[in-house]
């Protein structure tokens, strides 16, 4: 065997002697590094759960309509859910207003909630008696108020507002858990201050059938 032979096969066992220990060195370096995690759960109670409902109420109400103290209800159905007002079927054109105290609140545990007041017509129904008449309907006005509540500093006064001014009427907001009233107060004008073209005599028997939404939003 050549003297050349002999060396470099000494130098290819150098060389992999050399790449070996740096292998080594780089396990070690690799095997000795120190590990750590942390592990954070979103929300103390998860998000959104039981304790994250919405809900506007309004108070409950008997057999008679009247509205039962500290009691709610959900009011929720389409159909709606009848409410005594006192002398609804003694009015005339002049006559002093009548007028509805509604309990309502804001019934989340978390959510501050909007708060508006919407008038709409309800269906004709001539077989029961339930027929709006036009010129009765453009006779009511109404007033609309609101005490300040603790996200509406200034309480709600709205007077002489017609029917289809009351769509969308912006309440005052309620805190989680806050509970207010609204008061609809309601009269009809006489054709001297409403200016109609039909004597008040006209409006005799007839009358308007009416249903009151209250609409809210979180925020």
């Amino acid at each position: 065997m050549s003297t050349d032979a002999v060396v470099d096969r000494s130098r290819q066992r150098k060389a992999l002697l050399a790449w070996g220990s740096l292998a080594a060195a780089a396990a070690l370096i690799t095997t000795a590094a120190f590990t750590d995690a942390a592990h954070l759960n979103l929300g103390t109670n998860g998000i959104g759960g039981a304790d994250s409902t919405y809900n506007i109420q309004v108070g409950a109400t008997d057999a008679q309509g009247e509205f039962v103290a500290g009691q709610w209800q959900e009011a929720d159905d389409p159909a709606g859910v009848p409410i005594a007002i006192d002398g609804a079927q003694a009015v005339f054109p002049g006559s002093d207003p009548i007028s509805v105290v509604i309990p309502v609140r804001n019934d989340s545990p978390v959510f501050n909630s909007s708060l508006t007041l919407t008038l709409s017509q309800l269906p004709d129904d001539a077989a029961n008696g339930v027929v709006t008449d036009a010129n009765y309907l453009s006779s009511l006005r109404f007033d609309v108020s609101m005490p300040a509540t603790s996200l509406g500093a200034t309480p709600v006064a709205q007077t002489d507002l017609t029917f289809a001014q009351v769509s969308a009427l912006v309440l005052n907001d309620l805190a989680a858990d806050e509970e207010s009233t609204v008061t609809l107060a309601i009269r009809l004008l006489s054709q001297t201050e409403s200016g109609a073209a039909f004597p008040d005599n006209d409006l005799s028997g007839k009358g308007a059938f009416l249903q009151a939404t209250f609409d809210g939003e979180s925020i």
